[in-house]
């Protein structure tokens, strides 16, 4: 007699599919960003939050479930709603293309078991009540009981408090699962449980599965810190799901828990920054919009790890000296754009020695492909220093070949140890032949689920099945990349015998060139102020006594005087034009002061031939006996005359400098003629035969390569620079500009290094004060009546909270989660400022004074950002009104906009343009933080600030600082 007999699944089953098919805490993570794109979110995110016991989340803006879908798809394993036909009702997309789907099996969901032992999913549709699911994923490892045994609390909710008050009593759904004596379930439960506890006894374990899950459930963990990072819970979104997690593995824990620590931690920290990094395909056009985030949580403070903009993205592979971008067909033929070394080469086409098969279930389909990388040699490079710096550092981040499917990527293509294309492995044998290296790499295989259905996961999703699809798309890759080195990149390509030895000619003596003329620009400085000094002091004390002789003569009206007052005056003139100071380097060092007193006394030489201008026009318009038309004509050929001879004074100097420049040419041109035969013509004696002409001949060819190369980037560059000198440009001034840029970005390397000490300072600050500054004030109001009462107590906690106040801003301003604007007023700017600094302004007796007119004003905005700007002007006006007799500080609003000034010395005009730049400062010991910090911070809003110009409205004498707010309206 033959039954038929059903497969009987245990619990365990569920442990097998789900922590069992997941190859790390990455993937897994990835595994739900994936359902939850499925799900038309436009934005998820990855919450791990520090706690006993340590909680994440991934939180979505998606579909969202009901009861009736959590019910037959998500406790459902394997379900049919991964297969489209047999969702019947079109899903809503919220505005978004259709998207691929990238569930296969249906079980996806079930890898949250491994990142944690407990899950609470809530999820909320955008017409339903919030449901709830509470699962141990432990249950599901006694293998003796049945999968049909136990039950998960599943419950419904109208609203985030109702959400709240409701969780706990979930608890009592969950520990019925360990069975009781008053059902067959229970009993069979019980047994289960029992058998299960006398294994693990057996086998050493000291806490039974059992116990661990009821000491995790006796109370409920989750609480409202978790679920107000939920844009749903916090009423951003009326749709969504997010997983909580409770009871984090280690890769996940290893984040919030202090005691944890070492190599292997940093490993695998550095392990999830990899692999979540460019999620979704930053390399193509039509990356979808799915924002996504990794946030950590420790007591108050938040953290971005990652997030989606923070990528290696087409544009900037656009930017590299060398890449490829195209794409394969199914024949294997490559058709794409080629450029090495800055030179675009067009489109090229590559054949494949032997297409893969166009028939079969296993064939490959059409699929992109996208790599760039650079020269690792900075002198070998068609990139400047800082461009290759820049890129540098982006390689040690973001630097990998990865595989992306439907725009989503595929794990763990494009990690250090995913090198599957085996770049380094044939590197090793020969790294000038072989070129490509997988850590200076950034590129893409882009392949889709329609063109390639067997690209398939591997059971773990630790990458592709290694099947003969997979086989012939990597050997097609691998065969293309060594075709394009030994064409175009590699040593043995002929294209880097021609273009390299220029490159670096170029650049040595582009260095050369740039090390001499700013050696020559300081020297050149330093011997004119040497010599000129003097000069300007006679000149000033000249002109100051044609002053006087001009007065005299408009008094005396004496003809003679007048003549020679004229003359003299024109000499003057002269004498000022030959003593214009140069344009000065961007750093002086200890010609500073130097430079400032002859600028200054240069300015003062002007005034005063101003001044004496104005008076010879009087002299001679006073003068009796000449017509005004003979007097304005007798002028005009005085001015007239004076210039030319000016200008024949430069004719001479350009003959003579040309004449030099000639001759110097001349020289190199000779010295150039004769290296050819310096390098080879001793072949000409040697002994040449059949066998051995072709190798000398191609050695003469390699020679006249190079001297060629050598020489067009030589003399091209001199030909170019005469050419700009014919349009008239000013290279004195363009080279001044770009050696103003590269001293600036030396002064702010060093400071760099300093900021970074204070930041590592701020950080800590940041970390450990508001904890400490808590636990004081809780301490404190815990002591007793007769205490707190007393003066000496009111006085301890007044001195705590100023100090307080002043510590929050040192420490860095959140940038997670969603801050509201709110009203701002001047009453309450100028209320905090006078509290703020009033020991300050006492001690230095600065009058501090602020309009009526600014205390009505108002607008809408978040404090934290706009404070520090007024603390930081006042701040600064601190410090500078105490040097003066005349101390004053006052804030004003005139024809909308808000002026902060004082009495001080004011800026000195060659400083406003750089008042904003980082870094920045004329204060002993500053560091030029405060005013780029609140440019950049008003910016963000829309605000505006700036040094006040000549247009506009000022309250004292000293620096005035002009802010526009945004949205500004003044109260009666």
């Amino acid at each position: 007699m033959t039954d038929g007999v059903a497969f009987q699944t245990r619990a365990r089953t569920i442990d097998h599919l789900g922590r069992g098919q997941i190859a790390d805490a990455p993937t897994a993570i990835s595994e739900l960003w994936k359902n939850a794109y499925d799900a038309y979110a436009r934005n998820v995110a990855l919450h791990v939050f520090d706690g006993d016991p340590d909680i994440a989340a991934i939180v979505d803006d998606g579909l969202g479930m009901d009861r009736d879908d959590v019910v037959r798809r998500w406790l459902v394993i394997g379900t049919e709603s991964k297969i489209e036909e047999f969702d019947s009702a079109p899903i809503d997309t919220f505005g978004l293309p259709a998207r691929p789907r990238q569930g296969e099996k249906g079980i996806g969901r079930l890898s949250v078991a491994f990142l944690a032992p407990g899950t609470i999913l809530v999820s909320k549709k955008p017409t339903s009540e919030f449901v709830v699911v509470l699962v141990d994923w432990r249950l599901f490892e006694n293998p003796f009981i049945s999968l049909d045994d136990i039950r998960l609390p599943v419950a419904n909710f109208k609203s985030p408090e109702d959400l709240v008050q409701g969780l706990s009593p979930l608890l009592l759904t969950l520990n019925a699962n360990f069975g009781d004596d008053k059902s067959d379930r229970g009993k069979r439960l019980a047994e289960g449980w029992a058998r299960f506890t006398d294994y693990e006894t057996r086998q050493g374990v000291t806490v039974p599965t059992s116990a661990s899950i009821r000491a995790a459930w006796t109370s409920m963990p989750l609480d409202r810190r978790h679920l107000d990072e939920w844009p749903v819970f916090a009423g951003g979104s009326p749709h969504g799901t997010a997983m909580f997690m409770i009871g984090l593995n280690h890769e996940l824990g290893v984040w919030v828990r202090p005691h944890e620590a070492g190599e292997e931690v940093d490993e695998v920290k550095e392990r999830l920054r990899q692999t979540l990094t460019g999620f979704t395909d930053p390399y193509s056009e039509a990356r979808p919009e799915f924002n996504y985030e990794v946030v950590i949580h420790r007591g108050d403070d938040s953290n971005k790890l990652l997030a989606a903009d923070d990528v290696f993205g087409i544009d900037a592979l656009h930017d590299l000296e060398h890449y490829i971008e195209g794409s394969f067909d199914e024949r294997g033929t490559f058709t794409g754009r080629i450029v090495a070394f800055g030179q675009d080469l067009g489109i090229k086409t590559f054949i494949p020695k032997r297409p893969p098969p166009v028939r079969g279930k296993d064939k490959l389909g059409a699929f992109d492909f996208t790599i760039g990388t650079f020269e690792v040699d900075e002198r070998r490079s068609t990139h400047d220093e800082n461009q290759h710096a820049f890129i540098f550092a982006q390689a040690e981040k973001f630097a990998g070949v990865s595989v992306y499917r439907d725009f989503l990527r595929v794990m763990p293509y494009g990690r250090p140890d995913a090198d599957f294309l085996g770049m380094e492995e044939r590197r090793s044998k020969n790294a000038g032949r072989e070129f490509w290296a997988h850590r200076r790499s950034f590129g893409r295989i882009g392949v889709s689920r329609i063109k390639n259905p067997a690209l398939k996961d591997k059971a773990g999703r630790e990458g592709l099945v290694d099947n003969r699809a997979f086989r012939e798309m990597r050997l097609l890759v691998v065969e293309f990349l060594k075709d394009a080195a030994r064409k175009y990149f590699g040593s043995d390509s002929a294209m880097r015998g021609e273009v390299l030895p220029g490159i670096m000619e170029r650049k040595a003596l582009q260095k050369d060139a740039a090390d001499q003329a700013r050696k020559r620009r300081r020297q050149g400085m330093r011997q004119f102020l040497r010599s000129q000094t003097n000069p300007l002091e006679d000149a000033i004390k000249r002109a100051d006594a044609l002053v006087g002789l001009a007065k005299d003569t408009l008094q005396s009206k004496d003809k003679v005087q007048a003549t020679v007052l004229a003359a003299r005056s024109q000499e003057m003139r002269v004498v000022g034009e030959s003593l214009r100071p140069p344009v000065p380097p961007a750093r002086l060092g200890d010609l500073e002061q130097q430079w400032r007193d002859y600028r200054d006394g240069y300015q003062t030489l002007l005034d005063k031939l101003q001044e004496l201008a104005r008076l010879t026009a009087e002299v001679d318009a006073a003068l009796e006996g000449e017509q005004p038309k003979e007097v304005l004509a007798r002028r005009l050929e005085e001015q007239r005359s004076a210039l030319e001879e000016q200008l024949r004074g430069y004719t001479v100097l350009i003959d003579e400098r040309l004449a030099r420049l000639r001759h110097v040419w001349r020289e190199h041109t000779s010295s150039d003629g004769a290296e050819m035969m310096n390098r080879v013509g001793h072949l000409l004696g040697a002994n040449v035969s059949t066998a051995n002409l072709l190798g000398t001949l191609s050695l003469i060819d390699v020679h006249r390569t190079e001297l060629s190369e050598t020489f067009a980037g030589k003399y091209q560059s001199f030909l170019t620079t005469l050419d700009q000198l014919i349009d008239g440009i000013d290279l004195e001034g363009a080279y001044a500009v770009t050696e103003d840029d590269r001293a600036e970005l030396e002064e702010q390397l060093r400071d760099i290094r300093a900021v970074a000490q204070v930041g590592i300072t701020v950080e800590i600050i940041g970390h450990e004060f508001e904890a400490l500054e808590s636990e004081v004030r809780r301490n404190l109001a815990k002591l007793p009546k007769a205490v707190t009462e007393t003066d000496a107590y009111r006085q301890a906690m007044r001195a705590h909270l100023a100090l307080a106040d002043r510590l929050r801003f040192l420490a860095p301003l959140k940038i997670g989660g969603y801050r509201t604007r709110e009203p701002i007023t001047g009453e309450q700017i100028a209320t905090y400022l006078e509290e703020f600094f009033s020991n300050i302004l006492a001690d230095q007796r600065i009058e501090f004074t602020t309009t009526a007119a600014f205390r009505r004003i108002s607008f809408r905005d978040i404090p934290s950002r706009i404070y520090p700007v007024f603390i930081n002007l006042i701040n600064n006006a601190v410090y500078w009104t105490s040097q003066s007799e005349d101390r004053r500080i006052a804030i004003d609003f005139q024809d909308g906009l808000v002026i902060v000034g004082d009495s001080g010395p004011g800026v000195d005009p060659e400083d406003i343009p750089r008042l904003f730049e980082l870094f920045f400062s004329r204060r002993r010991a500053g560091r030029g933080v405060g005013l780029f910090l609140s440019r950049t911070n008003l910016s963000v809003a829309g605000h505006k600030i700036r040094y006040a110009a000549s247009s506009d409205p000022v309250v004292l004498g000293g620096a005035n600082f002009i802010i526009e707010f945004k949205g500004i309206e003044t109260n009666a």
